[in-house]
């Protein structure tokens, strides 16, 4: 994507306001149903200045998902890292995972749909997503050399975790709780327990 410099606080709002815009046509109509013209008379602008700002469709979509890239993962980090019981722990986990899809605004469910189509958006998705099951491969470590834990291949353990989350807060946003009628906070709780049955040590 080329980069545009702004020159006046007037410009930012306007990026600002085509940005939410393309934000919620891509939620409402896919990223190939949006057109630049839906776009740009969304946000109250000329296409002119549509592309005087975002160098096209893909370039307005990409500057979005900065903000799956850009997200910090120091909370998750500081929740993995805390004193709390294994279970405990991964229901926060989760519950912050989720809490990232919702201020994604959906976002996050259009670029993985988006992301096999386009070469940097996959990269963005890809590193987002590597960095958690990093994160939670690591924890599952470190309780396994605590005693805590059986043997296992982590990597995976923490892929199936991650992932499966990821698929049902997928799923009750688009259906809207119709296929998953369980509250999300119930939904990580016993998703937190039933994963770890499969690997603590028995007692």
């Amino acid at each position: 994507m080329e980069n545009f410099e702004l020159k006046n606080p007037l410009d930012n709002n306007l990026s600002a306001k085509i940005v939410e815009a393309a934000r919620q046509l891509f939620m409402e109509n896919g990223f190939k149903g949006t057109t630049t013209k839906m776009i740009a008379q969304t946000a109250g602008v000329n296409e002119v200045t549509l592309f005087r700002h975002f160098k096209s469709k893909e370039g307005i979509f990409l500057e979005i998902s900065k903000e799956i890239t850009n997200y910090s993962h120091s909370k998750l980090k500081s929740i993995v890292r805390s004193n709390l019981s294994p279970e405990e722990m991964f229901f926060q986990f989760g519950m912050e995972l989720y809490q990232r899809i919702v201020e994604s605004k959906g976002v996050l469910i259009v670029a993985i749909i988006e992301s096999k189509k386009r070469s940097e958006l996959s990269k963005n998705v890809t590193k987002t997503f590597k960095t958690m099951i990093e994160i939670l491969e690591e924890k599952l470590t470190d309780l396994y050399h605590e005693g805590k834990l059986k043997e296992n291949d982590f990597f995976i353990a923490a892929l199936m975790y991650v992932e499966s989350l990821i698929g049902l807060f997928v799923v009750q946003s688009r259906l809207e709780g119709e296929m998953i009628p369980v509250d999300i906070e119930r939904l990580c709780r016993s998703a937190s327990k039933i994963f770890l049955d499969g690997l603590l040590l028995e007692r």
